[in-house]
C-alpha cells in the first residue's frame, strides 16, 4: 500500500508540475506574442543614429524657436498692447469716433431725417392709407351682388370641368393608359430583355465575374499576404524601436 501511495503521489506531483510549466509556457508565448519582437542591431543602430542626424536639430530648432515666440510674446506684444495700444485705443480713437462720427450722424438721422419722416408718415401717409381702405371695402360691399354671381358662375365652371375630366378619365384615359401599358410590356420589356439584360449578363457579367474571382483576387490576396503585410510590420517595428509610436 504504501509504495503504491508514493508512486500515486509521485505520478500527482509530475501532473501538477507538467500543468504549471504549460501555464507559465503559454503566459509566455502570449507575452512574446503582445510584445513587439526589437529589431536586431545592426539595423537599429544606423537608424538611430539618422534619427539623431536628422530629427533632433529639427526638434531643438522647433523649441529654440517656441522659447523665443514665448519670450517676445510676453515681454514685447504684451506690454506693447498694454501700455502702448490700450491707451491710443482708450484716449485718441475712441473719443474721436464717438464726438467726430457717432455724435454727428445720430443727430442728422435722429433729428434732421427720422423726426420729418415720423411726421409725415403719422399726419400724410397714414390718413391716406386709412381713406383707401374705407373706400376699397365700400368698393367690395357695393360690388356684392356681382361677387355672388360670379361665385356662382365658376362654381358651376369647376363642376363641369370636374365631370368633363371624370368622363375623360373613365373611357378615354384609362384605357389608352392599359393599351399603352400592355404594348410595352409586350414590346419594348421584352426586347430590353431579350436583347440587352440577357445578353449582358451571359457575356459580360458573368465572365468578368469569373475572371475577377479567379485571376485578379488570388494574386491581389498574395500581394496582400506577401508583400504589404510584412512591410507594414516592419515599418511599425521600425517607428516603435524609435519611439516614434
Amino acid at each position: 500500500m504504501s509504495a503504491r501511495g508514493a508512486r500515486g503521489a509521485r505520478a500527482a506531483g509530475g501532473a501538477r508540475g507538467a500543468g504549471r510549466a504549460r501555464g507559465a509556457g503559454g503566459a509566455r508565448g502570449a507575452r512574446g506574442r503582445n510584445q513587439v519582437e526589437p529589431l536586431p542591431g545592426w539595423i537599429a543602430w544606423p537608424i538611430r543614429i539618422l534619427a539623431v542626424i536628422f530629427v533632433v536639430p529639427f526638434q531643438l530648432a522647433w523649441e529654440a524657436l517656441s522659447f523665443i515666440t514665448r519670450l517676445i510674446g510676453r515681454y514685447v506684444l504684451m506690454p506693447i498692447a498694454r501700455y502702448v495700444l490700450k491707451p491710443i485705443a482708450e484716449y485718441v480713437l475712441y473719443p474721436v469716433l464717438y464726438y467726430v462720427l457717432w455724435v454727428p450722424l445720430r443727430f442728422i438721422f435722429g433729428t434732421l431725417l427720422w423726426r420729418p419722416l415720423a411726421w409725415l408718415g403719422k399726419h400724410v401717409l397714414a390718413p391716406m392709407f386709412v381713406a383707401f381702405w374705407h373706400g376699397l371695402v365700400w368698393f367690395v360691399k357695393a360690388l356684392g351682388p356681382f361677387w355672388r354671381l360670379l361665385g356662382r358662375v365658376l362654381l358651376e365652371a369647376a363642376r363641369a370641368v370636374v365631370f368633363v375630366v371624370t368622363l375623360l378619365n373613365r373611357y378615354f384615359f384609362y384605357p389608352l393608359g392599359i393599351a399603352i401599358a400592355w404594348a410595352w410590356n409586350h414590346s419594348v420589356v421584352l426586347l430590353w430583355r431579350y436583347l440587352v439584360v440577357i445578353p449582358f449578363k451571359y457575356l459580360v457579367a458573368i465572365p468578368v465575374a469569373w475572371v475577377w474571382r479567379n485571376v485578379v483576387v488570388p494574386p491581389a490576396r498574395w500581394v496582400r499576404r506577401a508583400v504589404l503585410h510584412p512591410i507594414a510590420e516592419t515599418t511599425r517595428r521600425v517607428l516603435e524601436s524609435l519611439g516614434l509610436r
